[in-house]
């Protein structure tokens, strides 16, 4: 379902040549906050935190060494997946609920690097707002 609010939201932000500034996990209180951020500068120069909420899963393969920013080539949502049914069966056995699951794919351009994200959610904060 592309089109969900959801993930139409994430799919209309102006990716393409924004730049990955930084990522951090947030595990303060597992199991009730494990929140993945981005700190993201879009093309027109904007500053924006990604806060990905609920996240079950953060796959990063990352490539470093490349002297150059990390802009980013390409960013997608969708709510179904090979990788979110293989999720959805491995978390249902133990009773966690995963309805509303979304994976959140991050291209970079720059270093080939991947970044998913399956979380039920995200927010975008302007920074220092």
């Amino acid at each position: 379902m592309p089109g969900s609010p959801v993930c139409s939201a994430f799919n209309d932000l102006p990716w393409h040549d924004a730049e990955l500034l930084g990522l951090v996990v947030d595990r303060r209180v597992p199991g009730h906050v494990d929140e993945v951020r981005l700190q993201v500068r879009w093309p027109d120069g904007r500053l924006d935190t990604l806060t990905f909420f609920d996240c079950l899963l953060l796959e990063a393969a990352m490539n470093f060494g490349v002297i150059a920013p990390e802009s980013i080539l390409r960013a997608q949502s969708c709510e179904a997946t090979a990788g979110l049914a293989r999720l959805r069966d491995k978390w249902n056995q133990s009773a966690l609920v995963t309805d509303g699951l979304v994976c959140f794919e991050i291209e970079m351009n720059s270093t080939a690097s991947m970044l998913r994200i399956y979380s039920k959610g995200f927010r975008a904060c302007p920074d220092g707002g």
